[in-house]
């Protein structure tokens, strides 16, 4: 079983992508989220053009997706000051999230939520969406509104139960926009801090104790894929973009900007995982693409 994993768009997508991806093949293409730029507008276009797809496909928004970027900017600050800012400039949240749904249809918008293959025998669970990462609930209005979490433990508690209805005989991949607290804290680890002089460890703590609960539960869960924290560090240097941990590999397919020219013309990043029997597999894959017509 072979799938394609496509990091933080950042608008670098058009129809020459999806005619690439379907000619290869996959089984099935997840996204990690952060279609848009800076505004929800982009979004629209890109998920517009990715619901043209033939192969299946799931998309995990991200923290730059259905938000403005007075809100956006709200929520990284996350001073007590901008608290009745953050709540007004969430208001028109879930508008956003439905016009998002719209364009991707039928591309499903997922989060907090189970998507099994019967024929893959592979259940897909969708983490906690619009992530920031860092240990902080962010979106926290929307998060109450529409999942009825408003702390984290309240989604530790959403993704426990999630785990618990997959169904035995499944295999399990973890479909994230940020990855687990747990995997590192120097600036160059998978979801290490780069932008702090402190770094630190920038994963999701409710991802972390929802995959020590299924591990206790002994479910195969074989692969947490996300993106959020970029490859290229502040600073300079590369992350580390896969890891195994407990049996796990965990992938961070966030290779921004996903293009790059060579004297050949163009290509776009994505990340290939193949799974056999209760073994992941993980490559980086750079897609050459053919030339934009006029």
């Amino acid at each position: 079983m072979r799938i394609a994993v496509v990091g933080d768009v950042h608008l670098i997508w058009d129809e020459r992508d999806v005619h690439a991806l379907d000619a290869c093949g996959y089984d099935l293409i997840l996204f990690v989220g952060d279609l848009a730029g800076y505004g929800a507008v982009g979004a629209l276009e890109v998920g517009r053009s990715i619901r043209n797809l033939q192969t299946r496909a799931l998309v995990m928004p991200g923290n730059h997706d259905a938000v403005t970027v007075a809100q956006l900017a709200a929520e990284v600050l996350r001073t007590p000051r901008l608290r009745l800012a953050r709540e007004a400039l969430a208001l028109g949240m879930n508008t956003r999230v439905q016009q998002l749904t719209a364009a991707l249809a039928p591309v499903p918008v997922c989060g907090y939520s189970l998507h099994p293959y019967h024929d893959l025998q592979l259940t897909v669970l969708a983490a906690r969406p619009h992530s920031l990462g860092g240990g902080r609930l962010g979106f926290r209005r929307y998060l109450a509104k529409r999942f009825e979490v408003g702390r984290m433990s309240e989604s530790t508690a959403r993704l426990c139960a999630l785990f618990d209805q997959v169904p035995r005989e499944h295999r399990i991949l973890v479909l994230a926009h940020c990855g687990p607290h747990g995997l590192g804290a120097a600036r160059d680890s998978i979801y290490g801090c780069d932008f702090l002089p402190t770094q630190g460890d920038w994963g999701d703590p409710d991802l972390r104790d929802a995959l020590v609960h299924a591990r206790e539960r002994g479910q195969r869960v074989l692969g947490v894929i996300a993106g959020h924290m970029h490859h290229r560090l502040r600073g300079g240097g590369e992350r580390t973009w896969h890891v195994q941990r407990d049996g796990v590999l965990h992938v961070n397919a966030a290779r921004v900007p996903r293009r790059r020219k060579t004297p050949q013309g163009e290509e776009r990043h994505h990340v290939r995982i193949t799974l056999e029997g209760e073994r992941a597999e993980v490559e980086a894959v750079w897609l050459p693409l053919p030339e934009r017509e006029d």
